[in-house]
């Protein structure tokens, strides 16, 4: 019984831990252009640091586009720095490029896949692309720095950053032109892309049911669905999805 009741404990305060994250991801975060996200300064420099550095590490996952998260430790380190004021790391596959208007996160450059397209995949860990028609001569590659011609920076966000957040976005090729942002406003119509929650695609534990939803919403990935136990959460949004 004893165990039973610690198990229980343990549970309880995972779950609690992923509320802790939701909020904090839901107060702090945001999506200035697709592949870019932004934290504002206060996030570093809240008294709950626990649930900080574990919105950071899903964080740092989604933006990566791994399906793990990143190693708690290293991740706390990066944290701390963070607090401590401007900086410019990768972790995860993640460029963290703190500065004095926020906390960025986007890709790294490095390893992004060239793939040949097919009907449905989940281009790096990131993007799950549907292609309605079956595809001929076509490769699904980074966007590359011409991407961002069309997007012009609004607020605080720097130019620099959303050029490289961009050029990381996948776009669909044909014999070394192309065509367009997979699931832009000039792609082809029988294309459709929607962001993946990576660290969650393929198992989605219940206590980190509510983190999973805030970094769904916050990037535009589908709604989740509901949770297979009755009565579980209510009032979650996955509940109603």
């Amino acid at each position: 019984m004893e165990a039973i009741a610690k198990a229980g404990q343990a549970a309880a305060e995972r779950e609690n831990l992923g509320q802790r994250a939701a909020a904090l991801i839901g107060a702090f975060a945001s999506q200035p252009a697709p592949g870019l996200i932004r934290l504002d300064r206060d996030f570093a420099s809240g008294e709950d640091s626990e649930a900080a550095v574990y919105a950071f590490r899903i964080l740092l996952a989604t933006v990566g586009g791994v399906t793990f998260l990143v190693d708690e430790a290293r991740c706390r380190a990066l944290f701390e720095h963070l607090r401590s004021g401007t900086l410019c790391a990768t972790l995860s596959r993640t460029v963290v490029d703190a500065r004095r208007t926020g906390i960025f996160l986007h890709r790294e450059a490095r390893n992004l896949p060239a793939v040949p397209a097919a009907e449905q995949a989940l281009w790096d860990g990131r993007r799950r692309i549907t292609l309605s028609d079956r595809p001929s001569g076509l490769v699904i590659a980074p966007a590359g720095p011409g991407a961002a011609k069309r997007f012009t920076p609004e607020g605080d966000v720097p130019a620099s950053l959303l050029r490289k957040a961009l050029a990381a976005e996948p776009a669909l090729w044909r014999g070394g032109e192309r065509l367009d942002l997979a699931g832009g406003d000039a792609a082809p119509a029988a294309t459709a892309m929607v962001p993946a929650v990576s660290p969650f695609t393929r198992f989605l534990p219940s206590f980190d049911l509510r983190p999973a939803a805030a970094v769904a919403a916050l990037i535009g990935a589908p709604p989740l669905p509901p949770s297979p136990f009755r009565g579980h959460d209510p009032g979650g949004a996955w509940a109603k999805a």
